[in-house]
């Protein structure tokens, strides 16, 4: 149903002010790379494109109030970490263009080679292995300094995250990184395995990039130099990256960046990661791709509450077996949770019930009168009635 969420509505017409654009240059660049025209007659939508996909609060307040005056009523965040302005008239887009260059949002190339997504890797994810913000915006440099006719190449995307999980998505990337480390002179090396060919086709259809090459992360800009350059001299007309992929094959590039992966002639900085000062050490924990980071004890302790409320409501309702059964499921999350507290991790509900006797029964700390294995297996042993539903709730 459309009309469950309120549908955007844009400014209404109106004069707008006269604005002076300093880089006149700059903004047709801009309108060529991030403005579309919308099939709404005489409205554009403006992509915004932001560094890693990145926004502080303040930042983000500061936006809103300056777009507010010139688009409908909803941003959108799109897939490749930026924003969609939605219902902007013609008229309106040189007062709107200077209102986000004023804040340092008018980076040219939306979606294009210059517009890397990345998750965000060592900064605050403790399965990153090596950095990948840092190096996206190291990347997009070099590719507006080096490679500047390419903002409007948008059938070729650059995607990086900081481990072998895809949360950034390289492995459905024409040119992919993803963190990682090599070992020399007796120390670890920040790396980032190169990954070519993936990206989408049309029609639905996607390819799975190729792993290739692991270089220091630290040569990843000669990586691109060496691919790009190469592109450009080699490739045939109207060629696109997979087809110049395809056609040159996946040793033409090993061979093509086997140099950069030469572990004898690493200089001082190549042992520190990008963003970083300190040398490099490998640390993998809990990361941000399994979810939100939690405390799984509580976690479990919430699960045994909310089932032992649902078996009282089972009770309640007369649902004998439905009462059982979330009576059981609670004193298994229970226990569970009180066996990571004793670093004690078992992936089965048997397993848990053999080692809460283990580390809590045959240790005195608790005291049930019997095994937590005859308590709880109690299930297999008696029909769903009325008098072992209450007995059985009674003794969880």
């Amino acid at each position: 149903d459309l009309d469950t969420v309120p549908q955007p509505q844009p400014q209404p017409a109106q004069t707008y002010a006269d604005v002076k654009i300093e880089n006149e240059q700059h903004y047709q660049h801009w309108l060529a790379t991030n403005v579309i025209e919308q099939k709404q007659a005489g409205f554009y939508g403006v992509y915004v494109k932001v560094t890693v996909g990145d926004i502080k609060t303040e930042t983000a307040r500061a936006f809103v109030d300056a777009v507010k005056p010139y688009v409908a009523d909803e941003i959108r965040i799109t897939q490749n970490q930026g924003l969609l302005l939605k219902f902007v008239r013609k008229e309106a887009l040189p007062s709107l263009y200077v209102a986000l260059n004023r804040i340092g949002f008018t980076a040219l190339g939306f979606d294009s080679l210059a517009d890397i997504t990345t998750c965000p890797g060592t900064d605050t994810c403790n399965l990153g292995i090596s950095n990948s913000m840092t190096l996206a915006e190291v990347l997009e440099d070099v590719i507006y300094h080096d490679f500047p006719e390419l903002i409007y190449e948008k059938n070729i995307n650059i995607k990086i995250s900081g481990c072998m999980n895809s949360c950034g998505q390289h492995g459905l990337a024409e040119i992919g990184f993803h963190g990682s480390s090599v070992k020399a002179e007796g120390k670890v090396v920040p790396a980032v395995q190169v990954m070519l060919g993936g990206g989408t086709v049309g029609n639905g259809e996607g390819r799975v990039a190729e792993r290739v090459i692991k270089v220091p992360s630290k040569r990843a800009t000669s990586v691109l130099h060496y691919i790009l350059n190469d592109f450009k001299a080699n490739n045939e007309v109207e060629e696109t990256f997979h087809q110049y992929y395809d056609r040159k094959g996946k040793d033409h590039f090993y061979q093509l960046l086997k140099p950069l992966a030469d572990l004898t002639n690493l200089k001082t900085e190549e042992f520190v990661d990008w963003g970083h000062e300190e040398t490099f050490v490998t640390a993998i924990g809990v990361g941000e791709c399994a979810g939100v980071v939690i405390d799984l004890v509580a976690t479990l302790l919430l699960e045994a509450d909310e089932k032992f409320a649902w078996a009282t409501a089972s009770l309640n309702n007369g649902a004998n077996a439905d009462a059982i059964y979330h009576t059981y499921a609670a004193m298994v999350s229970a226990a569970k949770s009180l066996l990571l507290d004793k670093g004690v991790n078992s992936s089965t509900q048997v397993g848990v019930i053999k080692e809460f006797d283990n580390h809590y029964v045959a240790t005195g700390d608790f005291d049930l009168g019997q095994s937590f294995s005859d308590l709880i297996l109690q299930i297999n042993k008696n029909e769903p009635s009325e008098a072992f539903a209450k007995a059985y709730y009674a003794q969880a």
